[in-house]
C-alpha cells in the first residue's frame, strides 16, 4: 500500500508533466528550456525524471548564519525556529484600529525580536512602511533590519533591481560572493501564485537569490475551494508541483541553492472568500507539507501565531495557540509569521507580538523532554518530606524554584481589571531595556559600504539617514 506522501508526489507529477507551470518570466522559461524542459506559451512541462533530478541536488539541510555568531538557523536536522510576523501593510493599535505601517513601527518590531532570544531570525516584512516609497521600499526595510539586528536576516522581496542592490549589501558586508554563498547570511520567501503559477517578480529574486547562493523558501499559500481545489489532498498536489519547479529552477541556476519546501496553504471562508489563515485545515496542509519536505530530503516551511481576528482577543489568542503548537507539533522547521500578525496577515501588532513570545514560550516549554535522573527524582527530599505535607523549604526547591514557568504576559491570582494590558506595557517595556542595554553594532566602514550599494540601487539618502536615526 502506498503512502500518502508517495500518492500526493505521483500527482503531482502528472500536474507536472500534463499541466504544466505557468512562468511569467522570458529568462526563467529561457533557463528552464536551455536544460531539456518543454516550455509552451509561458508554461512548463516537466517530466518526473527532470523534476527530481534537479530536486535531489539541493541539500537537506543547511545553516544560516548571523552577524553575530551566538545566532545559527539549522534548517532540516529537526530543529523548530521561529521567525516574526511577516507581510502586513498596516498597524493595528490596542483598540484594533488600523494605520499603515511606518519605519519607526518597522524599527520597533525588529527591536523587539532582537531582544526576544527565542528568536535567531529577524527582518523581513515586519510591516510594510508606508513613508517608504514602494519602489525602494525594500531597500529601506534590508536597511533598517540590518541596523537594528545581528540575527540570521530574513529578507523582503522587491524587484529584481532591489534584490541585486542587498546582495551587492551582502557581498560588501560578508567578504564578497564567495565567502557569502559559503556561509548563506539571508533567506526569502518566494511565494508560488496559486494555481500552478509563478510571478516575474518572483521568479527574478528567485534567480538573483540562486545566483548569489543565497537560500529561497518556496511556497504556496492556495485557498481550498478558491485558489486551490477544495479537498485537501488535491490543494497539496499542486502546491508541491508549484514547489518543485521553482526548486528544479533554483538548482538550474546554481546547482545546491540551499531551498526550503513551504507550505502555508490553508482555508477560505466561501462566504466571502476570505482567508482564513488559521483555519484548522492549515494546520492539516502545513503539517503534512513538512512530511513531504522529509519525502523530498528538503527543510519545510510553515507558519505559526496566526490569527484572522481583528485585534486583540480570544479569538487571537486560541488561533495563535492552535497554529503556532501544531507547527511545533510537526516539526516544521521554520515558522513564519510567528510573532505580531492580526486580521488574516493584514496588520501587526505590537501587543499581539508580546503575546506570541509568550506563545512560543509556552509551547516551547510543553514540548522540552523530561529529565529523568538521580538528582530529578529526588528520593532523599521525598522519603525525607513527604510526611510534613511540605517541600517549600527542602534544597532541591530552594536551589531550582526559578526553574519553573512564570509567565510574562498576564498573571497569576490577578487582582485588578487592568492586569493583562499592564502586564504588555511592562514586558515591552523590558524588552525594549534589553535592546537598549546591548543593541546590535556594525563597523562604521561596512555601515557606509552597505549604504552606497543601496543609494545606487535607489534608496533616498534621506531615509537611510532616518532609519540610522531611529
Amino acid at each position: 500500500m502506498m503512502s500518502n506522501e508517495t500518492l500526493i508526489h505521483q500527482a503531482a507529477m502528472e500536474i507536472l508533466r500534463d499541466t504544466g507551470i505557468r512562468m511569467r518570466n522570458v529568462q526563467a522559461l529561457d533557463i528552464l528550456s536551455k536544460n531539456g524542459i518543454r516550455v509552451e506559451n509561458e508554461i512548463a512541462y516537466f517530466t518526473e525524471e527532470q523534476i527530481m533530478h534537479w530536486v535531489k541536488l539541493a541539500p537537506a539541510r543547511f545553516t544560516l548564519y548571523g552577524r553575530n555568531p551566538h545566532y545559527a538557523v539549522h534548517l532540516g536536522d529537526g530543529t523548530v525556529n521561529p521567525a516574526p510576523t511577516y507581510g502586513c501593510a498596516f498597524v493595528a493599535g490596542r483598540d484594533g484600529v488600523q494605520r499603515p505601517g511606518t519605519l519607526d513601527d518597522y524599527v520597533r518590531c525588529a527591536k523587539l525580536v532582537q531582544a526576544n532570544p527565542d528568536y535567531a531570525i529577524n527582518g523581513g516584512i515586519l510591516v510594510q512602511p508606508s513613508d517608504v516609497p514602494e519602489a525602494s521600499a525594500a531597500l529601506g526595510m534590508f536597511y533598517a533590519a540590518l541596523l537594528h539586528t545581528d540575527k540570521v536576516l530574513l529578507l523582503p522581496t522587491g524587484s529584481k533591481a532591489e534584490m541585486e542592490a542587498i546582495m551587492e549589501a551582502g557581498c560588501a558586508l560578508f567578504g564578497g560572493a564567495q565567502a557569502l554563498a559559503e556561509k548563506p547570511r539571508m533567506i526569502a520567501l518566494i511565494n508560488t501564485n496559486s494555481p500552478l503559477s509563478l510571478d516575474t517578480t518572483m521568479l527574478d529574486c528567485l534567480m538573483v537569490l540562486a545566483r548569489y547562493g543565497q537560500p529561497v523558501i518556496l511556497s504556496p499559500a492556495a485557498m481550498l475551494g478558491a485558489t486551490g481545489p477544495l479537498p485537501l489532498a488535491g490543494t497539496l498536489a499542486s502546491g508541491t508541483a508549484e514547489n518543485l519547479a521553482g526548486i528544479a529552477l533554483a538548482q538550474m541556476i546554481r546547482p545546491g541553492t540551499p531551498v526550503v519546501f513551504g507550505m502555508q496553504s490553508t482555508a477560505a471562508d466561501l462566504r466571502d472568500v476570505s482567508f482564513a489563515c488559521s483555519a484548522p485545515e492549515g494546520t492539516v496542509l502545513q503539517g503534512f507539507g513538512a512530511k513531504l519536505a522529509q519525502f523530498y530530503g528538503l527543510p519545510s516551511r510553515g507558519g505559526g501565531s496566526q490569527t484572522d481576528a481583528p485585534f486583540l482577543n480570544i479569538q487571537a489568542g486560541y488561533e495563535s495557540m492552535l497554529t503556532f503548537y501544531s507547527a511545533y507539533r510537526h516539526g516544521i522547521n521554520l515558522v513564519m509569521e510567528a510573532g505580531g500578525v492580526l486580521d488574516s496577515v493584514n496588520a501587526t501588532s505590537i501587543d499581539k507580538m508580546l503575546c506570541d513570545f509568550e506563545v512560543i514560550r509556552l509551547v516551547k516549554t510543553a514540548f522540552a523532554p523530561l529529565l529523568v535522573d538521580e538528582e530529578t527524582l529526588d528520593l532523599e527530599e521525598i522519603k525525607q518530606a513527604a510526611h510534613t505535607g511540605s517541600f517549600l523549604d527542602t534544597d532541591y526547591t530552594l536551589d531550582h524554584f526559578r526553574d519553573l514557568y512564570i509567565p510574562r504576559v498576564g498573571a497569576r491570582s490577578a487582582k485588578s481589571p487592568t492586569y493583562f494590558e499592564d502586564s504588555l506595557d511592562s514586558e515591552l517595556a523590558r524588552l525594549l531595556a534589553v535592546y537598549d542595554a546591548n543593541p546590535p553594532t556594525l563597523d562604521r566602514d561596512l555601515q557606509r559600504q552597505v549604504r552606497t550599494c543601496l543609494e545606487k540601487g535607489g534608496l533616498d539618502p534621506q531615509i537611510l539617514d532616518q532609519i540610522e536615526r531611529l
